[in-house]
């Protein structure tokens, strides 16, 4: 009988090394996967560049570069505005373009950082006339960026990137932020 009693009490004195084991372990993998980031995306050269510049000017509050690089409008669409009328078209996106920050950085808070989920370029060329007449001819690059915020708010940033000729800038053709899921 003395035999069983041992057992036992070696058995129950185990338990805090077993649990102090799996206390480590859980608390090991937690610490492996928090730190994890996606997988970094390949993004062309100028593209990556264009992203330093536009989200540099996010995280310094610069609207004056975010409305330069903001709203692309094709030569075809300029060319339809009647004279006087594009001046407000500017202003207004301009406009546009403040309320979106001050939006999105009321509801996220200031930006920190980002790095690219997904990329797709497409060319569009001028003979593909129903693609070119609806968003333009040229090079399209749609992004899926996460985006970090002060307010501890990651949001998914899709970008909608386009630039006419290989030799020209890109320019924002459209963009939402949405919170991660």
């Amino acid at each position: 009988m003395s035999c069983v009693i041992t057992k036992k009490q070696t058995v129950l004195g185990n338990r805090p090394y077993i649990a102090t084991f799996f206390l480590f372990l859980l608390v090991a993998l937690v610490a492996c996967t928090k730190g994890k980031e996606e997988p970094s995306v390949s993004v062309p050269a100028d593209c990556q560049q264009f992203l330093d510049r536009y989200f540099d000017a996010w995280k310094s509050k610069d609207i004056a570069t975010l409305q330069a690089l903001s709203f692309y409008l094709s030569p075809a669409d300029r060319s339809r505005f009647p004279e006087g009328s594009l001046e407000l078209w500017r202003e207004s996106k301009n406009k546009l373009v403040v309320e979106n920050f001050e939006q999105v950085t009321r509801n996220f808070g200031d930006f920190k950082g980002y790095n690219v989920l997904r990329v797709k370029t497409t060319t569009i060329s001028p003979q593909d006339q129903l693609a070119a007449n609806t968003i333009g001819s040229g090079i399209h690059t749609e992004l899926v960026c996460k985006a970090r915020f002060s307010k501890k708010h990651d949001a998914h940033v899709g970008l909608h990137l386009i630039k006419e000729t290989e030799g020209s800038q890109y320019i924002v053709a459209a963009w939402n932020f949405q919170a991660e899921p």
